[in-house]
């Protein structure tokens, strides 16, 4: 599970995600509530979709695309550990200006400092 964070004035207001098992090209129709999201590319790590968790890049791989995400407004109830990760999302791959918003990436049993200093970071390519 993920969370995108949001400029608000409470600390609890936030966007939910949730990584789904399917790919884009399975989508038929709009979900109940929030929306579907794809495209989103991972640098310095991969996405293991099995058990939706961020796993050590390959070697000679320089991104991964994350599955789709669904996307809904809500309440935080992720605990911040440090197992969560707020990996930056810029909107292209070459991550000029500041990032558009952050995704928290919560991956249990891994310190957040492991994707910090491999310079984690996604892009909307």
């Amino acid at each position: 599970k993920a969370v995108v964070s949001t400029q608000s004035t409470g600390d609890k207001d936030h966007i939910q995600i949730q990584f789904q098992q399917y790919n884009n090209h399975s989508i038929r129709e709009a979900p109940h509530e929030g929306m579907f999201l794809y495209g989103i590319y991972l640098y310095g790590a991969s996405w293991e979709r099995t058990i939706n968790e961020m796993q050590d890049m390959s070697p000679k791989c320089k991104f991964a695309q994350l599955p789709v995400v669904h996307v809904t407004a809500g309440f935080s109830q992720t605990d911040r550990t440090h197992c969560l990760f707020q990996c930056p999302v810029y909107n292209t791959r070459t991550m000029d200006g500041a990032p558009l918003f952050s995704l928290d990436i919560f991956n249990e049993n891994v310190h957040n400092s492991k994707w910090a200093l491999r310079g984690l970071c996604c892009s909307l390519r």
